[in-house]
């Protein structure tokens, strides 16, 4: 389904700049977004920095809004299976920066591995990534999840009763099967593949105090 997301001017957002800009120091910037949605990060990036946009999404109603917003990239992005594969190649190109929020959680931990190694060799030299992964502190797991992770390393969610939910989706898909993190240790563990840099987080509930949106940032480069 579509992915509404049109504001970059988020906590998340704000930091990429000075991310980048530390380690890449050349021109002609390419930026790949693994789960673009409809590509406002990438315009940002584009507008702003110049940089040259990739993006791919399960979402096709998303891919054809990122095509409407940066007309000279459309043939950058590109509609994929769920599913990882070893072997697959993005655009038969290589990228500067990589960076996938809010989509890498809805992988067990066996596609997230064949993921994440195949996103490493799609990195130049020096190349860097930026990725979120949601923790056990946020409200997903500590208020609808059963609490188990199964085989895959996934927790089941049933958002029926999340009313915030609810208020968002008009779809009827309340299961979630997600790869939460417990601890930097653990992030660590599931990025090995990758020279960390730096781990970060991010949090906020507007609704209510006691409830958190806890994500984990990681910021690494090619080994």
């Amino acid at each position: 389904r579509q992915y509404y997301s049109p504001n970059v001017e988020s906590f998340i957002f704000r930091s990429y700049p000075f991310l980048f800009k530390s380690k890449i120091k050349k021109r002609n910037i390419k930026i790949f977004d693994f789960g673009c949605g409809e590509g406002s990060a990438l315009k940002h990036f584009v507008n702003n920095y110049n940089m040259e946009p990739y993006g791919v999404d399960i979402s096709k109603s998303s891919i054809r809004e990122c095509k409407k917003k940066l007309k000279l990239y459309k043939k950058n992005f590109s509609l994929i299976e769920p599913e990882p594969k070893k072997n697959r190649k993005f655009f038969n190109t290589k990228f500067d920066i990589i960076i996938a929020v809010q989509s890498l959680y809805y992988l067990s931990k066996y596609d997230l591995n064949i993921l994440l190694n195949n996103l490493n060799k799609h990195l130049n030299k020096n190349g860097v990534v930026f990725f979120t992964m949601i923790s056990t502190k946020h409200e997903y797991w500590q208020y609808y999840s059963n609490k188990k992770v199964n085989s895959d390393g996934l927790t089941e969610v049933d958002l029926r009763s999340d009313k915030n939910y609810l208020e968002r989706y008009d779809q009827q898909s309340y299961t979630h099967f997600i790869n939460f993190v417990k601890s930097e240790k653990d992030l660590k563990k599931k990025f090995n593949m990758f020279n960390i840099l730096n781990i970060g987080e991010y949090t906020i509930s507007l609704k209510d105090l006691k409830r958190s949106g806890h994500h984990y940032t990681i910021f690494a480069q090619k080994k």
